[in-house]
């Protein structure tokens, strides 16, 4: 990237993902994963990193609205510098300290890529739709090297089966990246069904079961529905790049009597906030029914036999 190029960039946002020599994401294009995370299929993807979800009062309809007008306003820009930098100063979008989280940079590249444009991806990317094969991602906020060799802390700390049931489970961009960047959340989620079957679990638990896939895509929605918050709740969006400058606290207790539950280790990464015991005993209902929901559907499983 040259230095006109770097001179055009907005100053007043900071770079949260540096790849340069020392690569501070921990995870670097030449590494192998068992799993790629970004692209999954012709509806599913994931642009969590690119700031997808950092936009205020965000909801699935606003959002769908956000990327098809960006992505048909993007089809007619002139692929050269100064049509790319002027689309990027048209469609900032909310102004930085709007955001859930300021510091972190929501790009403006973000669009509907694929034949029916039905999921997230970048519209700078050499294979989208009118670069001909171009790669252009040297003229965003983040620039090429970090586009290219970035992977969010999911690909390295989320077992290889979890990843799998998460791709093959998910069929929606929305939700897939909303929840796949929730490693500790989904880790959670799979270590208590686990340990209610007394068993690992496997890949054909949740791709040959209807219902325990039904039950995941339920607990995956509770991602953008989860009704108690906590006041200071930043959205659905999540800030998992690890340099601590949004830590998650802990659970709201408005008052000292609403005790711990079972479940505090998910309820702390579902942001959530209770005024009441009673309200943190509905919460720890609702999600006793989706684990029992969970359990059930799986306890005739193939893989208790030996089922892979």
């Amino acid at each position: 990237m040259n230095s006109e190029i770097i001179d055009k960039r907005d100053k007043d946002e900071e770079m949260i993902v540096e790849c340069k020599g020392k690569h501070l994401c921990g995870v670097c294009a030449d590494d192998t994963h068992d799993n790629y995370l970004c692209q999954v299929s012709e509806t599913v993807s994931c642009g969590a990193c690119c700031g997808l979800y950092n936009l205020p009062n965000l909801s699935r309809e606003k959002l769908d609205i956000l990327l098809s007008k960006r992505t048909e306003a993007f089809a007619s820009v002139p692929r050269t510098e100064d049509g790319i930098f002027e689309f990027q100063r048209s469609n900032k979008g909310p102004h930085r300290l709007s955001r859930p989280f300021p510091g972190f940079h929501h790009c403006p590249f973000l669009g509907l890529i694929g034949g029916e444009k039905s999921r997230v991806g970048c519209l700078l990317h050499p294979a989208a739709t009118g670069n001909n094969g171009l790669d252009y991602r040297s003229l965003s906020w983040y620039g090429e090297q970090a586009c290219r060799t970035y992977f969010c802390p999911a690909t390295n700390k989320l077992p290889t089966v979890y990843q799998s049931i998460l791709m093959q489970t998910i069929d929606d961009w929305y939700v897939f990246g909303l929840i796949v960047t929730e490693h500790a959340l989904v880790t959670a989620y799979f270590k208590e069904v686990e340990s209610r079957l007394g068993r690992h679990i496997v890949v054909s638990d949740y791709a040959e079961n209807i219902e325990a896939a039904d039950a995941f895509r339920e607990f995956a929605e509770l991602k953008s529905q989860w009704p108690y918050r906590r006041d200071d709740f930043p959205g659905p969006c999540n800030y998992f790049f690890e340099n601590g400058l949004y830590p998650r606290p802990g659970v709201f207790r408005k008052t000292p009597d609403i005790g711990l539950s079972s479940y505090e280790n998910i309820l702390k990464e579902l942001d959530a906030g209770f005024s009441s015991a009673k309200e943190i005993a509905a919460a720890d209902q609702l999600l006793d029914e989706l684990f029992l929901k969970t359990e059930r559907a799986l306890c005739d499983s193939p893989s208790l036999k030996g089922g892979q």
